[in-house]
């Protein structure tokens, strides 16, 4: 911008001195001219009057007057031509050539004027001489003589005296020239500095450096300019950290959320996408700008954005995606995006996708949950309700069927109570991050206490209960009763279904000295393989008519569960049909 700043400057300057040079030649000529026509009226003057007197007192009247001598001394003294012509035209002298040889003078215009009475002058070639000359006549009249008397001045000396005159301005023009152009370029360079500073702040801020300044020290335009572009630097600066403190928010709300997000322009591009979006949807690589159904063939997910964009509202629907081996249920909630401008135009879709597997699994383990605690209940409360109308029905007579009544709402009553404390401490155990009223414990001193619980069962069956604890096993800190009840599901199970031979119970500690194992083995019937998964499920029950024979509840084992993982252990179980299981606990010490 400076060099076309300075080329228009220097344009114009050139154009000025153009126009000066110009209408200086035109002006300066056309003085020179008139100058020179002023003094040869007043040379003219004087030399006619000259003459005039010499004529005058001519005293010789026998011999002519010697007009050639005149015009000799003159002329040198003048440095002029001088001619005398008589009316006929004829040159009588001339102090440049010799008039004998000049041509007739009776048709040049200064010579026709002056015979008029009118002096005259004009500029034309002079053959005589061979160049241009500037002519000059005024009448001659006397008693003894009449003509002319004519001076002329070369051309080319007017015209050298205008040209040296014409270069003493051309060079004062050059050096105005020479001046104009300094001070044009630094008056340039003063107005583009300011700007250049500006330019070249602005290169670093596209470039993403905002932390520039413009310095001016001009208090014009300029300087505002450089102020107002501060203030917009400092404005910008602020604005981009917080859109970058909101999208580094964002983002971090968005990488903290389980709950994939996706964003969908109107020709269905993908704008966005967070982590969990492209996990839930099985995507990997980058997608955004890829039109969403090049990412992914679920045509559950494209009529739930479809569905959207036509009744432009929030559309909420569900569909199984698969991993592999793994489906998955997940919840498709597609949203409008709308235009702040317009808010019935719609900009997009956001897309919400959410893992709702275990929601629905947990949704039908409560389901079958009711369903099982409504039907253990109903079954000795079913039979309770049947005896006590028999008894009321005339029964209570018979003291002998009266009595086995008694007994079995006896039974059914117990396992009423047994089945609500299973459900209750079920219910407490579930509902809680830690256990409560822990100490430390001698575990072998709860395994000989449960053990000597269960004796009796286990003597009435024919089992015998083998203890195996480590002497120096360091206790455990937990709630007793909870580790009471743990020995007492696991070891109760094994009794149940062992027909003959032992249970053992071992304990001991891990080889690393940070975990406390338990095994509970028996001799039993064992389970089959199909069965094992769903062991620690609740009412899960292998045979379902025994294990109600045997007075189980179906929550036992499921209480455990809940127990180990209430210590942050493990519980795993191995079996062989036929021959006996093996129940294995881990314990971590704290």
């Amino acid at each position: 911008m400076q060099k076309k700043l300075l080329g228009t400057y220097i344009l114009v300057i050139a154009v000025t001195i153009l126009v000066t040079v110009v209408f200086s030649w035109s002006r300066v000529k056309d003085y020179f001219y008139d100058q020179v026509e002023s003094e040869s009226k007043l040379q003219s003057a004087l030399l006619e009057q000259i003459l005039s007197y010499e004529l005058n007192n001519h005293q010789d009247y026998d011999e002519a007057y010697d007009f050639q001598a005149f015009a000799d001394t003159y002329g040198k003294e003048t440095d002029l031509r001088i001619t005398i012509i008589d009316t006929e035209g004829t040159v009588l002298a001339d102090s440049t050539a010799n008039p004998l040889t000049m041509e007739n003078h009776k048709n040049r215009t200064e010579f026709r004027s002056a015979l008029r009475g009118m002096p005259d002058s004009s500029m034309r070639f002079s053959a005589t001489v061979g160049q241009y000359y500037f002519y000059y006549a005024i009448p001659l009249m006397y008693d003894a003589f009449e003509g002319s008397f004519r001076v002329s001045i070369p051309v080319a000396n007017i015209e050298t005296l205008i040209l040296e005159l014409i270069n003493s301005i051309i060079i004062g023009l050059a050096i105005g020239f020479v001046l104009s152009f300094g001070i044009a370029y630094l008056f340039t360079k003063r107005i583009m500095s300011p700007i250049n500073e500006l330019t070249r702040v602005s290169r670093m801020i596209s470039a993403g450096d905002y932390d520039n300044k413009v310095y001016v020290d001009n208090h014009d335009q300029t300087g505002e300019m450089a102020e107002a572009f501060n203030t917009m630097t400092y404005n910008l600066r602020r604005t981009i950290f917080e859109v970058k403190s909101k999208n580094a928010e964002m983002e971090a709300i968005m990488k903290s959320m389980d709950t994939g997000l996706a964003a969908v322009d109107e020709e269905y591009r993908i704008v966005f996408c967070n982590e969990p979006f492209m996990k839930l949807m099985g995507l990997s690589g980058n997608i955004v700008g890829k039109i969403f159904y090049e990412v992914t063939r679920n045509p559950h997910v494209f009529d739930v954005i479809e569905k959207s964009v036509d009744e432009d509202e929030f559309i909420s629907e569900e569909t199984k995606v698969s991993h592999g081996e793994r489906e998955s249920i997940i919840k498709i909630s597609a949203t409008p995006i709308r235009n702040y401008s317009d808010l019935n135009a719609s900009q997009g879709i956001l897309l919400a996708v959410e893992d709702v597997t275990e929601l629905r699994k947990l949704e039908n383990i409560r389901r079958d949950f009711v369903s099982n605690v409504s039907h253990e209940l109903k079954t000795p409360l079913t039979s309770i309700k049947g005896f006590v109308e028999a008894l009321k029905q005339g029964a209570i007579e018979d003291k002998a069927l009266s009595g086995k009544f008694l007994d079995i709402i006896d039974i059914e009553a117990d396992r009423l109570t047994v089945l609500i404390e299973d459900i209750l401490s079920l219910s407490e155990i579930e509902s809680m991050k830690m256990d409560k009223n822990t100490g430390s414990y001698d575990v072998g001193a709860v395994v000989d206490e449960v053990t000597e619980m269960l004796n009796y069962k286990a003597n009435k069956k024919g089992i015998s209960i083998v203890t195996n604890i480590q002497d120096d096993l360091p206790p455990f800190i937990c709630n007793r009763d909870r580790l009471k009840q743990l020995f007492i599901n696991l070891i109760d199970n094994s009794i149940k279904y062992t027909v003959e031979g032992s249970v053992t119970v071992e304990c001991k500690e891990s080889r690393d000295k940070s975990h406390l194992e338990i095994k509970i083995i028996d001799t039993g019937i064992g389970i089959e393989e199909e069965h094992l998964e769903r062991l620690f499920e609740r009412f899960y029950r292998v045979d379902k008519g025994r294990s109600r024979k045997m007075g189980g509840t179906g929550l036992g084992l499921s209480i455990v569960k809940h127990i180990v993982e209430l210590y942050n252990g493990t519980v795993q179980v191995s079996s062989t049909f036929g021959e006996g299981t093996t129940m294995k606990v881990r314990l971590p010490y704290r």
